[in-house]
């Protein structure tokens, strides 16, 4: 059966459930508060790459597609070229506008109706079901003009869904997921290049990919 945003799967149905309660409630078996659970603090490791990324498109628009609280977006000052500091991504990123989005966090959950020069998912894909890959992708390319970037792991995480799963249900390593991407921007004729971050678990050196260099 062929799934989508109008039909999703069920496990994909039952994991955003399981979002939305671990964010209103926190995880306590793992002394996870509901304000630090899928914070979006992992951002911060990907605002230098992505800021010149952005410059590189002209990006004036962004989508952050699975943003979770988004706690990296207005808390934080970011050292600017040349000195100086900017406190929240929109100026340090000097971009116009940013949209949040993410369907387990009932202030994000707002599917937006436009396009954007510029969409980030950090820490989304391995979170989708498998069988759920697909429209997700079409998603995403659907979503960018420009560009699309994504950070993807390959390895478990240390959160577990209430049903005691890992909250990492889909992990393959790069080549897997370059051929999906490449698959559906094929077949889409999408215009966004993609550039790819894998990351193979704390210690590692990301892997970068990117649709730029082929």
């Amino acid at each position: 059966m062929t799934f989508s945003r109008e039909y999703p799967s069920p496990r994909y149905q039952q994991l955003i459930g399981f979002y939305r309660q671990m964010h209103e409630h926190g995880d306590p078996a793992q002394g996870i508060p509901a304000d630090k659970m899928f914070d979006g603090q992992s951002l911060i490791a990907h605002v230098v790459f992505l800021r010149q990324l952005l410059q590189n498109v002209g990006a004036r628009t962004v989508l952050d597609y699975g943003s979770g609280k988004a706690g990296a977006y207005d808390s934080m000052p970011f050292r600017l070229p040349g000195g100086g500091s900017a406190v929240g991504l929109k100026k340090y990123w000097d971009v116009d506008r940013i949209h949040l989005y993410d369907p387990g966090y009932g202030p994000h959950s707002a599917l937006p109706d436009e396009q954007f020069h510029a969409v980030i998912a950090t820490d989304v894909m391995e979170h989708v079901p498998q069988e759920d890959i697909t429209w997700v992708i079409d998603e995403l390319y659907g979503y960018a003009e420009r560009l699309l970037y994504a950070c993807i792991a390959t390895y478990p995480a240390k959160k577990f869904f209430p049903d005691g799963s890992n909250v990492h249900v889909t992990l393959h390593e790069p080549d897997w997921w370059i051929q999906h991407f490449d698959g559906r921007k094929a077949a889409l004729n999408a215009p966004a290049e993609y550039v790819l971050v894998f990351d193979h678990g704390p210690g590692s050196k990301p892997d970068i990919r990117s649709s730029f260099l082929k």
